[in-house]
C-alpha cells in the first residue's frame, strides 16, 4: 500500500517539529521517569495515539489522524524510531553526540487538498544525513541535516533548543525550533511550475521558491509514567512559515503561515 497516514508527522518533523520522537524517544519516553530498566542495553517502546495537524505543510485545513509509534534503542549509540528513522552515534562524550542517520520522507498527494489539485504527487524518498546534539543539565541543543535521495525532494536542516525539567514524575521539554530548505526542497513543496499552474484548478500563477529558512516556532512535550511500563505523552507545537514558504500562493492565498500541531500518545516499554 503506497499511501501512508504517517506522512503528516514526518512533514512536521522536517519542519522542525519532531515532537513525537522528542516526547517518546531519545531519553524522553514516559518510562524514563519510572519505567522498567532496559535489558542488556536494549529498550523497546511501542504505542500509539492521535495527532491533529495540517493536511499539508502550509495548509489551513486540519485533520486528526490515529498514529502508531515504535522505538528501539541500544545504549546511547543506536536508535530506530517510527517516524524518526535510524540514528547511529559516532561520537558520544561529555554530553556531546554526533553521528549519521537514515530515514524515509513520505509522499505528498495532490488529492490531500484542493490547493494542490492538478499538481501531481510528490513521491516518497529515502533520506540520509547527520546529526549533532549537546546536553548540559537542563539544556539540550540539537541539529540535523536530511538529504532526500529521490529527484527534487532536496536537503532539509532543522535546529532546536530545549529547556528540560521535571514536575513530579512528569518530564517537560519546551523550546524554539528552526527549519531550512535548499532550492530543490523549497521549489518542490512551495513552488509552482508553469505546468502545475496550467493544471491548477484554482488558477494559480507560476511561483519560484528559493532556499532559505522556511519556518520557526516553539515546541512543547509533557511525558509522564502512568503505571509500571505504561506512559503517556502530550505534545503541542506552533510554527510560523517564513521567506519563500510564507509567500507561496498555497500558503499566502489558500493556506496559512501559522501552523499548529497537537497530539496525545500512550506507550508501553518492554
Amino acid at each position: 500500500m503506497r499511501r501512508f497516514w504517517l506522512k503528516p508527522v514526518v512533514a512536521a518533523a522536517l519542519a522542525g517539529s519532531a515532537l513525537v520522537p522528542v516526547a517518546l524517544a531519545d531519553g524522553g519516553s514516559p518510562q524514563g521517569a519510572g519505567g522498567p530498566p532496559a535489558r542488556d542495553g536494549w529498550s523497546v517502546t511501542v504505542g500509539g495515539g492521535g495527532l491533529w495537524s495540517p493536511d499539508y505543510e502550509g495548509s489551513d485545513d486540519y485533520e486528526f489522524r490515529a498514529l502508531p509509534y515504535l522505538s528501539v534503542r541500544y545504549e546511547d549509540w543506536l536508535s530506530f524510531a517510527v517516524p524518526e528513522g535510524l540514528k547511529v552515534s559516532l561520537i558520544n562524550e561529555k554530553g556531546f553526540r554526533a553521528g549519521v542517520l537514515a530515514g524515509y520522507r513520505f509522499d505528498r498527494e495532490a488529492k490531500d487538498n484542493i490547493a494542490l489539485a492538478g499538481w501531481g504527487d510528490v513521491d516518497g524518498s529515502a533520506e540520509l544525513g547527520g546529526f549533532v546534539e549537546y546536553r548540559a543539565h537542563w539544556l539540550k541543543l540539537s541539529a540535523e541535516l536530511r538529504q532526500g535521495l529521490s529527484d527534487d525532494t532536496g536537503l532539509v536542516g532543522t535546529a532546536s533548543a530545549r529547556y528540560e525539567t521535571r514536575v513530579g514524575p512528569a518530564r517537560i521539554s519546551v523550546g524554539p525550533q528552526l527549519a531550512w530548505g535548499d532550492d530543490d526542497h523549497m521549489q518542490t513543496y512551495f513552488g509552482i511550475t508553469p505546468a502545475q499552474a496550467a493544471a491548477s484548478t484554482l488558477g494559480l500563477a507560476p511561483y519560484a521558491a528559493a532556499s532559505g529558512v522556511k519556518s520557526y516556532g516553539l515546541g512543547l512535550s509533557i511525558v509522564s509514567p502512568i503505571s509500571g511500563p505504561w506512559g503517556i505523552a502530550a505534545i503541542a507545537n506552533v510554527n510560523r512559515l517564513t521567506g519563500d514558504a510564507e509567500d507561496s500562493p498555497i500558503v499566502a492565498t489558500h493556506g496559512s503561515e501559522t501552523q499548529f500541531t497537537a497530539g496525545l500518545f500512550l506507550s508501553y516499554r518492554f
